[in-house]
């Protein structure tokens, strides 16, 4: 039991030197990785900085292109077609596309987006070409990211948590091997093991991204239409069209009138009437009162007077 448990604090040294490194390299700290005490850091630096040199030298600088590109062309579908060509001949492709008619002056133009991705050491000629094709460059833009130590630093931690782990299978086989091993222990060995399996996963996946935006340079074209080469009369204009749009409208209308017609008649009337008897009855009722208090009083006949003598 207590070589098993110096396995156990040897490996969880290891893992602590790991998390050290990986605190040194991002710029925020997870949150639930336990901290490194300062010897483990001063121990530590040494040895990542010499890997990622190392790196650095056989690899070279690893830098994240992308650029932007706004032109004004002729006929934008034609132009289209000519980056789809120009991507299957420079090895790249067409990411995604987004076109549109938009109005333009009079008739409605087509114009839209262009995500390219191109590798990295065609980039600027690429530019060029499309470029070429352009009636005027509106705007062109480029930005490039070295990320030569992220990088680095991401690949000396995998190849440090690989030796963790294999050291980590090393010491599952020999507990799995002991005759008074028990589940707790084998389960305290894979627990940390599958941790650090994790963790290699997690950094060669990001890896992978990083590799993919390298070797590929994005480029983000806009294309716009020139509005000298606009036809004077709009070819998508027809006559039967509008015809059949207005007939549709003339019918929406008529139903809208005649649904209308309908609620008012079987809603709206028998609410009308039933509140109007009140008021009629309040009306002739009222009538009637005024008419009887202003007729006028019958005279009292004076009585006759007395013979005089």
């Amino acid at each position: 039991m207590k070589q098993l448990q110096r396995w156990i604090l040897a490996a969880g040294m290891v893992v602590l030197l790991w998390l050290s490194a990986c605190a040194a390299a991002s710029p925020v700290q997870r949150m639930d990785a336990p901290a490194a005490s300062p010897a483990l850091e001063s121990a530590a630096a040494p040895e990542m900085a010499q890997a990622g040199g190392d790196l650095v030298a056989e690899q070279g600088r690893k830098i994240i292109a992308r650029a932007t590109l706004s032109l004004i062309v002729a006929d934008t579908q034609a132009t289209v077609a000519q980056v789809e060509t120009m991507m299957e001949e420079v090895g790249g492709y067409v990411a995604s596309t987004n076109l549109y008619r938009a109005t333009w002056h009079s008739p409605e133009a087509l114009q839209g987006t262009l995500t390219l991705r191109v590798p990295a050491e065609s980039l600027d000629a690429t530019l060029d070409d499309l470029a070429a094709l352009a009636v005027h460059v509106e705007s062109r833009g480029l930005n490039r990211e070295d990320i030569t130590d992220q990088y680095s630093d991401t690949d000396a931690q995998i190849r440090n948590l690989e030796a963790t782990e294999t050291e980590l299978r090393a010491m599952l086989e020999e507990v799995r091997a002991r005759p008074n091993a028990t589940a707790e222990d084998i389960m305290a060995v894979y627990r940390t093991l599958t941790e650090v399996r994790g963790e290699i996963e997690t950094l060669r996946g990001r890896k992978n991204v990083w590799d993919n935006l390298i070797g590929l340079s994005t480029i983000d074209l806009s294309l716009t239409p020139d509005s000298a080469n606009l036809p004077v009369v709009d070819d998508s204009w027809r006559p039967g069209a509008v015809a059949r749009e207005a007939q549709r409208a003339l019918v929406d209308g008529l139903q809208g009138l005649g649904t209308l017609l309908i609620w008012f008649v079987i809603a709206v009337l028998p609410i009308l009437i039933l509140a109007l008897i009140p008021l009629v009855v309040a009306f002739w009722a009222l009538r009637w009162l005024l008419r009887r208090l202003s007729r006028p009083k019958k005279a009292v006949a004076a009585p006759p007077a007395a013979p005089k003598a």
